[in-house]
């Protein structure tokens, strides 16, 4: 009998052949080139790579793995972009701080006298003295731009940048963008028109987030107040600082909390049959307004003047700078807060007094 040919095992790869004068397998793509994570669950969809990884009918499209952030993609480089905004962003806090620190080591520096002799008076003898050394008064240290960077800068940048990651994640998997970041860091470039339209919207929109601010000046003018917003140095200060926070609270409530209420509804579209852009922009300012009357609570604030301040802020921050986020991206966002908040010290200094 005829031995059975035994039949070869193949193996799951396809192996190419040139019957035809053309690979089956397509050929691998080159080390150098740098792709984004988005782009092939976007190619699925439709979508040019970039703009936020959206179906054609707004929906959120998964990706290959979660994090898009990641090292040669698009989103890395934007990534690094807003750390550094924030990095800037966090600096100009520093002469308010600073100020306030100062004040704080004069008032030590003055009573420090007085607690050592109260000390020294209680334990007369160096027997007695030193067995109660832990209770010396501590001798005040003037503070140091180093102790700023270690205490405070570190922790804001550090916290600022976890938050900016997260929600560029989720920001891709909407239709929000950064499309003047994405067009530099593309090779696209940055041209005269783009310029020209980055001041066309944000200085009007800079003033409709100032109102608000604005309108809360006069309310706090008969409420009384606020312990958190008194002016007590130069205002000049004061509009650095604001700036500050104008760029760190849009990190936290606009790229991380709107975004992701945006790609919640967008996701639940179906059984809410809502509008998801509207319906994210009315659950963030309710949740932001609850956290800045938490805050205002916490610095001993009156109930009426806390609300007042909260609603008011959350206007300014999430129902005019989310809405431009929305529509123009968080680049135009950025800048119209920033002139917003910064001039707001000065206006306020004029009608609190």
């Amino acid at each position: 009998m005829a031995k059975k040919k035994k039949k070869k095992k193949r193996s799951g790869a396809r192996k190419p052949t040139y019957a035809k004068g053309k690979k089956i397998e397509p050929a691998p793509e080159k080390k150098g080139a740098a792709v984004s994570s988005a782009r092939p669950a976007a190619a699925k969809a439709g979508v040019k790579p970039g703009t936020g990884g959206k179906g054609g009918d707004g929906a959120p499209v998964a990706g290959a793995q979660w994090n898009m952030v990641r090292r040669g993609t698009l989103e890395w480089k934007v990534f690094w972009t807003i750390l550094i905004i924030l990095v800037i962003a966090v600096l100009l806090q520093y002469p308010l701080l600073k100020a306030d620190a100062d004040r704080a080591y004069k008032d030590l520096k003055r009573e420090y006298p007085g607690q050592l002799k109260k000390w020294e008076q209680k334990y007369p003898t160096e027997q007695a003295r030193k067995e109660h050394k832990k209770e010396k008064p501590i001798q005040p240290k003037k503070p140091t731009f180093g102790d700023f960077l270690m205490l405070q800068a570190f922790f804001l940048i550090l916290q600022g940048g976890l938050l900016a990651f997260l929600g560029l994640n989720i920001a891709r998997r909407t239709d929000l963008g950064t499309p003047i970041l994405d067009k530099i860091h593309s090779g696209d470039g940055f041209s005269g028109e783009d310029l020209t339209g980055l001041v066309k919207y944000c200085v009007p929109w800079s003033l409709v987030c100032l109102a608000p601010l604005v309108a809360s000046s006069f309310v706090a003018r008969y409420l009384g107040p606020s312990k958190s917003i008194k002016i007590q140095y130069p205002v000049w200060k004061y509009c650095l600082s604001y700036v500050s926070i104008s760029v760190q609270n849009q990190i936290m409530f606009l790229l991380l909390l709107f975004s992701a209420l945006v790609w919640l509804f967008t996701k639940y579209r179906d059984r809410t049959r809502i509008e998801p852009h509207w319906a994210a922009i009315a659950s963030a300012f309710v949740l932001t307004s609850l956290y800045f009357i938490y805050l205002s609570r916490t610095a001993g604030d009156k109930y009426a003047v806390s609300v007042a301040s909260a609603l008011f802020l959350a206007a300014s921050l999430v129902l005019a700078l989310g809405y431009l986020y929305w529509k123009k991206g968080l680049e135009y966002s950025l800048l119209a807060g920033a002139i917003g908040f910064g001039i707001y010290p000065l206006l306020a200094s004029l009608i609190i007094k």
